[in-house]
């Protein structure tokens, strides 16, 4: 079973992850999300939030380092630390979750080792994909704004599948 979910800004990607984990647990899944950092009530940066309970600033408008994707700056160090430990720990039995694969990631060689392991393994995967890079998964599902529940439910029955059997969906 391989997940990947695209769309535009705000259509509710991360939502849609972070809903997902609190339906059927946190101990279900391996991997990360992202989450947006306010200040405010203005977005000043994102956050990597990972299921073995680290979280790293992924990119901030505060923290200058040379790389960049619009106003925020990315903190490299960090998404090599996360995809590294992801790499070396991953727990396979797990339902995989990479939120997201995008821009800001892709500036780690790191991360680019992991994006090009779940490709190829055979792996349980949820995954949020910029809409830029769509032309590395074979298929995904978009999100359009109002049409998250609809989305959600055909996914959430999808794992409660596996979760109650521990069967692989291919």
């Amino acid at each position: 079973m391989k997940i990947f979910i695209s769309g535009n800004p705000r259509s509710g990607k991360t939502s849609l992850v972070k809903k997902l984990i609190q339906e059927f647990g946190i101990e279900n899944f391996y991997g990360f999300y992202t989450e947006e950092i306010k200040k405010d009530k203005k977005r000043v940066g994102f956050r990597i939030v990972t299921t073995w309970g680290d979280e790293k600033i992924l990119a901030s408008v505060d923290i200058k380092t040379n790389y960049r994707v619009g106003k925020y700056y990315v903190i490299k160090e960090n998404i090599d630390y996360v995809s590294e430990y992801f790499l070396k720990n991953i727990d396979k039995k797990k339902i995989i979750i990479v939120d997201e694969i995008g821009r800001m990631e892709f500036y780690s060689e790191k991360f680019k080792e992991l994006v090009n392991f779940i490709l190829k393994e055979d792996l349980n995967l949820i995954a949020v994909i910029h809409r830029n890079y769509l032309h590395l998964v074979p298929n995904y599902i978009w999100l359009e704004i109002g049409e998250w529940w609809d989305v959600y439910k055909k996914i959430k029955n999808a794992l409660e599948k596996y979760i109650s059997y521990g069967k692989s969906m291919g």
